[in-house]
């Protein structure tokens, strides 16, 4: 039978690793990866939305894999949730928006969104008469 004692009851000095240091060292190398973005939680609420988050993408990723396989995941029912998904993100943009318009800030939108507001002000312009003659 194997032996399941830690070398730290063995006599060795050296103390096992504690669970915080391995669930910070696993993070450090999720960090390094290429597909692994870094979010800093300044507000309370960040951490649900990073759980949140990491909980969609494994299960868009799921969906994607297994559509086919199961009768239950037809194409249709994938595409639906993925535009869902899709239509969630364009909300949060848009509340994004809203709230530095609020602020007094310059709306900075991520890497492959446009900023909602500028959008709806482009809308506005053709009735406005600019006063030029």
């Amino acid at each position: 039978m194997a032996d399941k004692t830690n070398k730290a009851d063995k006599g060795n000095s050296t103390p096992p690793a504690s669970k915080k240091v391995d669930w910070q060292a696993r993070k450090l190398e999720n960090a390094k990866r290429d597909d692994t973005s870094v979010v800093f939680c300044r507000a309370r609420d960040t951490g649900d939305f990073i759980n949140i988050l990491n909980s969609n993408d494994n299960l868009v990723y799921q969906m994607r894999m297994n559509m086919g396989r199961r009768e239950s995941l037809t194409f249709e029912v994938v595409k639906s949730y993925i535009d869902r998904s899709r239509r969630i993100k364009e909300e949060l943009n848009l509340m994004n928006a809203e709230m530095c318009q609020l602020l007094d800030y310059t709306y900075k939108p991520p890497r492959g969104f446009d900023n909602p507001l500028k959008k709806q002000d482009k809308q506005a312009v053709p009735g406005v008469e600019t006063g030029k003659k």
